[in-house]
């Protein structure tokens, strides 16, 4: 039965630098990233061919529902989660190429033989998906900061309506945002560290045809993750606005009405 560590193996060193097996995951999904914009910037032409198809196909499919979700300012923070729903997909993704997980250095001890691979999806490692979250969780605080300013900001997020319940509804306030990051990171983590331990398993006790069933499933399983991941930081930065976007309806004539007060309405 092959062991599978929650914690990334270390490589090597360089300096203080540690290098691990989901850091060369995570650095591979950036390649591959990287490529296929190079690729895709060369080749570009009005009427794509089935590369260019293939590469546009989830760009556009993301950024269509950021558009019709994400309110008038979608187009400042598109490129953020398409990039957070690619890269997400793309290191899940390598997880499930033949030899990732399964070559590396065998080490010998008294307990057996230890297989340290060179290769591991970034996802499977709790530093990764928490530093994600942090990056997403920087970002959406500072569009809502840009949207609304400082002390508007900070006024929704420390102040209740009405005042006197601050005491009470601020504190909570508070553990809800920085929960978003534990939420964030433990999903992701949860989710492909389970996927991962469990094709391990499959490939030891099965080792031929019912694993390729369970990696139609660890597909599927990793382009989902990387859609909620990419929709949940959506919906962060839809919410960090959103004061700004009720201080706009406040302040309009009263002969005007907005989309959503007009769907209201007529509800």
């Amino acid at each position: 039965m092959p062991s599978i560590d929650i914690a990334a193996e270390p490589l090597f060193s360089v300096g203080p630098l540690t290098i691990t097996n989901s850091m060369v995951g995570a650095v591979l999904a950036s390649v591959v990233l990287l490529v296929a914009a190079w690729v895709f910037t060369r080749r570009a032409s009005a009427v794509p061919d089935r590369i260019q198809g293939i590469i546009e196909l989830p760009v556009e499919w993301v950024a269509e529902m950021v558009s019709s979700a994400g309110g008038k300012r979608w187009r400042s923070y598109v490129g953020l989660v398409i990039g957070i729903f690619l890269f997400v997909l793309v290191g899940n993704w390598i997880g499930l190429l033949p030899g990732v997980g399964t070559i590396g250095i065998v080490h010998h001890t008294e307990e057996g033989t230890e297989l340290l691979p060179f290769v591991r999806p970034a996802s499977a490692d709790l530093n990764f998906t928490l530093g994600l979250a942090i990056v997403s969780f920087v970002a959406f605080t500072g569009i809502g900061i840009r949207a609304n300013g400082v002390l508007r900001y900070l006024r929704h997020l420390l102040i209740a309506d009405p005042w006197w319940m601050s005491p009470v509804v601020t504190p909570i306030h508070l553990v809800s945002e920085f929960a978003r990051l534990i939420s964030l990171s433990i999903r992701l983590f949860g989710n492909v560290y389970a996927g991962e331990a469990l094709l391990a398993i499959m490939a030891a006790l099965v080792p031929l045809a019912l694993p390729v069933i369970f990696l139609g499933l660890e597909m599927l399983f990793g382009f989902v993750q990387a859609l909620v991941f990419a929709l949940l930081t959506m919906a962060y930065v839809i919410l960090a606005v959103a004061e700004d976007q009720q201080h706009e309806v406040a302040h309009q004539a009263p002969g005007q009405s907005t989309g959503l007060v007009g769907m209201e309405s007529s509800a």
